[in-house]
């Protein structure tokens, strides 16, 4: 990856951005770091996924996703497993609130707020009242129900289309920033980057010998990656289809070691000579804690391969 010894970089959480630690990397591998915590050892939550952006010059931003899985209180040493990175388009992430329901008005129009960045928001037209040009400052409120306040600020429209309105916020910058930390206090978990391209790394793992237990029947796994996982299928059992229309749990081990993971996951595709893939529908703690111990044990035995 593209983490630098020395350099200090800040975690944002990925379901909760509100929550961020910031590190300076001690030892960077191709997978792995070893990092000194300086802000915010409260918001490190081992075993749960963090965003980093990365600064580039005259570049996309690039954003790498990664998981703290050790932290050695005596040294102030957090180990952290690299996941994968993908490439945002926008120079902020941007959260969809528009469940949240807030609506926005000014003299130009009346709608609600679709989504929400700390640079900008789109605006869900509901309403014309006169016509608005891109580029013209404009003073609006916006009133969120379940907080009872009302924000007012201006934004400048960088778009503007029949039904809808992206702008950049402009002024009072804390009035703008007090509403966007507000909408993600709301949102909490239910939090989401959208329009993100992932870019996922699928690592070959089949000498590594991991055992899979399927509703499809027993295997070993032959591929894995941050987007899923693909599995050999050697001896089959009898299943209902219906059963695999919705989410299921597998499990999965090292063939010299007695501890099991259980990933939740849904079935993407098999085929007829035996080849199962699946995605896996929710990084918790059993998902990560085995992810990193098949790139540990690729790591070692210096046999990493790409598929």
């Amino acid at each position: 990856m593209e983490f630098r010894e020395g350099e200090v970089y800040i975690a944002y959480k990925h379901n909760n951005p509100l929550k961020s630690f910031k590190f300076k990397v001690l030892k960077a591998e191709d997978f792995f770091l070893e990092a000194q915590v300086l802000e915010g050892l409260i918001n490190v939550d081992l075993w749960d996924t963090y965003i980093v952006r990365l600064p580039r010059m005259q570049q996309e931003l690039q954003f790498i996703e990664i998981s703290p899985y050790h932290y050695d209180e005596e040294k102030n040493v957090l180990r952290i497993i690299v996941l994968g990175y993908f490439l945002e388009r926008r120079k902020f992430v941007r959260f969809n609130v528009e469940r949240l329901n807030i609506p926005i008005k000014s003299d130009y129009f009346e709608g609600i707020v679709e989504n929400v960045s700390l640079g900008g928001v789109k605006i869900k037209v509901h309403k014309w009242l006169k016509p608005l040009t891109e580029g013209t400052p404009v003073f609006v409120e916006a009133k969120i129900p379940s907080v009872d306040k009302v924000y007012k600020f201006v934004i400048t429209p960088v778009k503007v289309a029949e039904n809808f309105i992206s702008a950049k916020f402009e002024k009072p910058a804390k009035v703008t920033s007090d509403f966007f930390y507000t909408c993600l206090q709301l949102l909490n978990k239910e939090l989401a980057p959208i329009e993100e391209r992932r870019r996922f790394r699928r690592f070959y793992v089949e000498p590594l010998g991991i055992l899979v237990d399927t509703p499809l029947g027993m295997g070993n796994l032959v591929d894995v990656s941050l987007k899923g996982m693909k599995v050999f299928i050697k001896k089959p059992y009898k299943v209902d289809e219906e059963v695999l229309k919705d989410g299921f749990m597998i499990a999965v081990r090292f063939p010299d070691e007695p501890e099991e993971y259980l990933i939740n996951v849904d079935l993407v595709n098999k085929t007829k000579n035996g080849y199962v893939s699946f995605k896996i529908n929710k990084w918790d703690r059993d998902a990560l804690k085995f992810t990193s111990k098949v790139l540990e044990k690729l790591s070692h035995n210096g046999d990493i391969k790409e598929v």
